[in-house]
Parts: C-alpha cells; structure tokens; sequence
C-alpha cells in the first residue's frame, strides 16, 4: 500500500527503461514520463507484468509549459516519492550556427530548466521523510569539448556541477545525488539524430544501458557523486583532464576536421 515510488522522465527506451526495469524488480512502483504514447504505454506493461508493480505513466512534452507542469503536480502530489532519475533528454547534429537557435533553447530547458524543476517540486518530500535519490543522466561530453557539441556538453557540465553542488546541501538531510556521466550507450539516442550508422562505421564500442545503470546503482551504494561508467571511458576523461588544453584542442579539430572544412 506505501511502496517507495521512482519516476523517471525519458523511460520509453535506453537508459530510462533500463532504470525503470531495475527500481520496478526492487519492488518500487514507478511513474515514467515520454511523449511517445504507444510505445512507453506498452513498456509500461511489460514491466507491470513482469514486476507485479504500478506503473503511472505521463505523456509530457518537456519543451512546453503544459507538459513540466503535469510532472511537478505529480510530484507534489505523491507523497512517497523516493527517486528521481532525470534522464529525458536529445542531441542535435551539425555545427551551432547552423541549427535553428530554437532548438538550442530547447536543449536548454530539456536538459537543464526541467531537472531543475523537478528537483524543486521533489524535494520538500525527500527532506521531510529524509531520505531521496535524485539522479541527473549527463555525459561524458559534459567534460569533452568538441564541435557540435557545444550546447548539449555545455548543459550537461550544469548538471555535473549542480548535482555537486546540491550533494554537498543534502548529504547531511539524507538525500543522496548523482550526476552519471555516460559515453556511447547503444540506445536509439543517436539514431534519433541520425548518425549512428556514422559511429557504427567508425567501429565505436558502445555500452549497453542495462550495464550503464548498473554502475550508477553500485556508485550510489558506495556514495559516489560523479559516476563515469566503464573503464574506457574513465580512462578517457582522465586523459582529457590531464592533457594540456592546447593539445587537446589540436586532437579535437583533427578528429572532427570533416566538420570543420
């Protein structure tokens, strides 16, 4: 009749569903936002039947007024609310002149206004039952510079630093926060921007959702606020963090050079 309840926005595939897949099997009922109704409606389902769970769904356009509201209401209105894993999210392909500046503003509220948002409505109830996990899907791009990545890595370094940041408000309220930084994940995340066939072709390894969750659930357990999975990409941004700016600029432009001509 109480069971800890997780939402999740973004849940109809990739990181999301695996989330969802995993707090439903640990027995909480579940509340998943999207806006493709037929598909996260049937996602729904199977995890009901397979987990015997409830699952709300809400089909919400993030980008829009309307859509935002009907999650913070939920939130406000659900007593034992004990997750929040803000994972919806979109990439955009081309350089940043040449995508329309309405798009860039979407990103924006998408990636950073929403988790706002929804962390504010949630936290009143987590600090007064003193426990929560609030956990924002960034990026690797989040600490890799590169072109056509400015206002994606841009907001996603926000998030890094704002689940930081609130970490060090909430730790002592019981509340635990993580910014999980993820690389190439093989979700139709960047089918829906249509060049996966472009990094299949480069022979990129991707990460399954399923073992990027994995590690953002063992990270918490064990307190960690910035979780980077895999060992690849771990290497990775140890590599770009230590690297002189210069030369990682130069590796940069070398290996977006198509673009840049």
């Amino acid at each position: 009749m109480n069971k800890p309840v997780a939402l999740i926005t973004g849940a109809t595939s990739g990181i999301g569903r695996a989330f969802a897949e995993r707090f439903a099997a640990r027995g909480y009922d579940l509340i998943l936002t999207g806006r493709r109704r037929e598909l996260i409606t049937s996602v729904a389902r199977e995890i009901k039947k397979a987990s015997g769970v409830s699952v709300t769904v809400i089909i919400a356009e993030l980008t829009e007024e309307k859509g935002v509201q009907s999650v913070e209401r939920v939130i406000e209105e659900t007593e034992n609310l004990e997750v929040l894993v803000n994972n919806a999210g979109f990439g955009m392909d081309g350089q940043f002149i040449d995508l329309p500046v309405s798009g860039h503003l979407d990103m924006v509220t998408v990636h950073v206004a929403v988790p706002i948002r929804l962390m504010h409505a949630a936290l009143p109830r987590m600090i007064e039952n003193k426990k929560g996990t609030i956990i924002n899907v960034a990026s690797l791009g989040a600490f890799t510079p590169a072109p056509i990545n400015g206002i994606y890595g841009g907001t996603k370094s926000l998030l890094v630093v704002l689940s930081e940041s609130l970490h060090l408000e909430l730790r002592r309220k019981g509340i635990r926060v993580q910014a999980l930084c993820p690389g190439f994940t093989r979700t139709d995340f960047h089918a829906k921007m249509g060049v996966q066939a472009k990094l299949d072709a480069g022979k990129l390894r991707f990460m399954t959702p399923d073992k990027v969750v994995d590690a953002s659930l063992k990270a918490i357990r064990k307190g960690k606020v910035v979780c980077i999975p895999g060992f690849k990409n771990k290497f990775f941004y140890h590599l770009v963090r230590f690297s002189p700016r210069w030369a990682y600029y130069r590796v940069i432009e070398l290996l977006y050079r198509k673009y840049l001509e």
